[in-house]
């Protein structure tokens, strides 16, 4: 497409000039862009001879899932809006601009150092889509970009594997090998009419991506090359990657869960375990402290004073650790009878007995404490947090270990 062809997008915050394409498929083209000041971008837009129907609607899927998750592995929407192509209007989505997919980095082959890290992210998108009901349904390395500043991947393309499933279909039926070639790495039940495909579509995909990784070739069948033909540090990888591509989805594992588990248990640092907030409905790290008081500290917003009680007011209602925390912060500033054990705290108000001349010196020791408190709450959450941690893996451990020893006794026990 000439450069004075080349689409100018419009959303309500900025104006972005094409300045080429980068990508197309049968859904739309992505375009490299730049904003009013030069910044770089990229702009997915839907065709606009498909802007209609279950297209349209798997695009706007697609494009409220970004807006909504905030994850380091999944691609994130900075803007969107409606371009106009003659009378038709069809949808685009402004996203950043990444240095190139997982497929270059596989064909110019990946230190073996970073590839548990590298697959760890891949692992931690999906886990992060699975837990809020998204399947992607057509993971491979061109749907997986890459950020060489940050040294990230990052899952883009959700939704869009859903418009090329009935292709995939006929692809199988009329014996298309050319076409069947674009979805090497559709599960088995992604290639016949009426099969269910859920989150072990997925996985079943990792399998194939993870032997890629170290061995540059997609698994099928038997007799592929395994992982400890080529890394002697991860033999165990194979048994999990047999496990993860079997041909019925019922003998695979049912999350990404279950092989973050094998993983730890195996001694990878690089995998870590994730939870669905439901504080905020993100995915995050275990590791990370979720908590109200810690993501906004506690603080005064108002207070009160009635027949020599002054009532402070706060921003959240106290729990019993972030009081404890107050009552145990180390040295802090105070006067004789303005101690912290000396504020009665309930929901979300302090109360203290205090003579007219010292409500504000009472108000402003209060406030001096409470960047401390807080300092000490999480600390406290932290250690909770790093204890239960090694607890759950402590757990796995003993439960995939016995799991093992019971296979060995089943194998070798004879009747």
């Amino acid at each position: 497409m000439p450069k004075s062809e080349l689409p100018e997008f419009q959303t309500a915050f900025a104006t972005y000039k094409a300045i080429e394409i980068i990508g197309a498929g049968g859904a739309g083209r992505v375009y490299s862009v730049t904003d009013e000041t030069g910044a770089p971008f990229a702009v997915k837009l839907l065709d606009p001879a498909q802007a209609r129907g279950e297209k349209l609607k798997r695009f706007k899927n697609e494009l409220s899932f970004c807006l909504q998750k905030k994850h380091r592995n999944i691609l994130t929407v900075l803007d969107h809006g409606v371009y106009l192509e003659g009378t038709v209007r069809s949808p685009f989505y402004v996203m950043p601009l990444f240095d190139s997919s997982l497929r270059p980095l596989l064909q110019e082959g990946i230190n073996p150092g970073k590839i548990m890290p590298y697959f760890g992210q891949i692992l931690d998108g999906a886990e992060a889509a699975h837990l809020s009901n998204v399947i992607h349904r057509d993971l491979k390395p061109e749907n997986i970009l890459f950020d060489k500043g940050k040294d990230t991947l990052v899952i883009a393309d959700f939704g869009i594997a859903r418009f090329q499933e009935d292709q995939l279909i006929t692809a199988v039926e009329t014996k298309d090998g050319d076409r069947l070639a674009n979805f090497q790495y559709a599960a088995p039940e992604q290639r016949v009419r009426g099969g269910v495909v859920d989150k072990r579509a997925d996985i079943f995909a990792l399998a194939l991506i993870l032997n890629e990784l170290f061995t540059g070739q997609v698994p099928h069948g038997t007799g592929y090359r395994q992982i400890s033909s080529v890394s002697g540090a991860y033999p165990y990888l194979d048994e999990i990657v047999s496990w993860m591509m079997r041909q019925e989805p019922a003998d695979r594992p049912s999350s990404v869960d279950l092989i973050k588990q094998q993983l730890i248990v195996k001694g990878n640092e690089f995998i870590s375990m994730q939870r669905l907030s439901e504080l905020r409905q993100e995915v995050i790290p275990v590791g990370e402290i979720d908590d109200p008081l810690v993501r906004d500290p506690v603080r005064v917003v108002n207070f009160d004073y009635n027949q020599g009680e002054l009532t402070l007011i706060l921003n959240h209602a106290i729990n019993e650790k972030w009081n404890w925390a107050l009552h145990n912060m180390g040295s802090h500033s105070w006067i004789a009878g303005y101690a912290p054990h000396n504020f009665h705290l309930s929901g979300n108000k302090a109360f203290i007995r205090v003579e007219e001349h010292y409500v504000q010196k009472a108000i402003d020791l209060f406030k001096s404490w409470l960047p401390r408190a807080t300092q000490v709450y999480t600390e406290r959450l932290k250690r909770e947090e790093l204890e239960r941690e090694s607890q759950l893996r402590a757990e796995l451990q003993k439960k995939i270990q016995e799991e093992e020893r019971r296979e060995r006794i089943l194998k070798n026990v004879r009747i």
